[in-house]
């Protein structure tokens, strides 16, 4: 028997089967092309107003850069030989962290919206975004990518206590968003609010539960699930969902411009000039779909 390996140029071959190797490439590829998009939707919102873009544009913007690099590497990262492995996992890594910490801190700077851009509230996201952003740190460290010559692969090696760090700061961040959302969500029931709050604090709560199923769904694969194929397509699955729910915030800003127009032209056409006023004045001290000229947004 001969003392060779796979060739490091086919390691997917190895890791994947055919199939595996095609939904593997799938994802990544979807992933990318939401990004895309998102970026092609900013640019041309850029380019068709005078206004000044808000921060959560410029977030979306950074996310979808670092959506863009960090799909790239993860495929890379996949191929690379021996020599690359150590080093490409690294980087994979850290542009991981990157990816998921840009997407809490869009979380994070909505959820301030929806509290009102409350010093409590802003108070909370600081505390819990620097908590998600010491655990990846401390994972950067533990963890890394090595050489397997036996599979003739670069394999990633998580550590389980960081692993498990930094997913529940994750869900930590998401159960502050949903928390706040629900909170805002039960008091607005009950009182007469305008539409554009409704609005405001109804996606976010829609969002927050969606990606706090997500994150302790990929707690739980990560500690009971062990083949290298249905790890790596959580993750892939969980990028995925990330860049669709921050690129939903394109169709979500125009329900909101549409919810913003509305009461103040339906004052309007009863001669309440007034009311027309009081309603404008209290969407823009909501934070809510006026967020060009929000301070709070710039």
């Amino acid at each position: 028997m001969s003392n060779t390996t796979v060739a490091p140029q086919d390691p997917l071959a190895v890791l994947f089967s055919y199939p595996q190797t095609v939904a593997f490439a799938l994802t990544v590829g979807l992933t990318i092309e939401i990004a895309v998009g998102g970026l092609i939707n900013a640019a041309a919102e850029y380019l068709s107003t005078d206004e000044p873009t808000t921060v959560t544009t410029r977030i979306i913007v950074v996310f979808n850069v670092l959506t863009i690099v960090y799909s790239s590497v993860t495929v890379w990262g996949s191929l690379v030989g021996e020599r690359e492995c150590a080093m490409g996992q690294f980087l994979a890594l850290v542009l991981a962290h990157m990816f998921a910490i840009a997407f809490d801190v869009f979380m994070l700077v909505k959820t301030y919206a929806v509290g009102q851009f409350h010093r409590n509230i802003l108070i909370g996201c600081i505390v819990v975004g620097t908590y998600r952003v010491c655990w990846g740190i401390v994972d950067i460290a533990k963890s890394y990518g090595e050489w397997d010559s036996e599979m003739g692969a670069c394999i990633y090696y998580q550590n389980p206590t960081t692993g498990t760090g930094y997913n529940s700061a994750d869900i930590l961040v998401d159960a502050f968003a949903t928390i706040v959302a629900l909170a805002y969500n039960l008091k607005y029931l009950r009182t007469s609010i305008s539409q554009i709050r409704t609005v405001l604090v109804r996606e976010n709560l829609l969002r927050s539960i969606i990606i706090l199923s997500l994150n302790s769904f990929e707690i739980y694969a990560a500690l009971n699930w062990t083949d290298q194929f249905n790890c790596t397509m959580a993750y892939l699955f969980q990028n995925y969902v990330y860049a669709r729910c921050i690129n939903a915030e394109t169709v979500i800003k125009g329900i909101r411009r549409k919810a913003f127009l509305a009461p103040t032209v339906s004052a309007e056409s009863h001669g309440s000039t007034r009311e027309a006023k009081r309603s404008r004045l209290d969407q823009n001290e909501t934070g809510s779909a006026n967020q060009v000229k929000s301070d709070a947004w710039k």
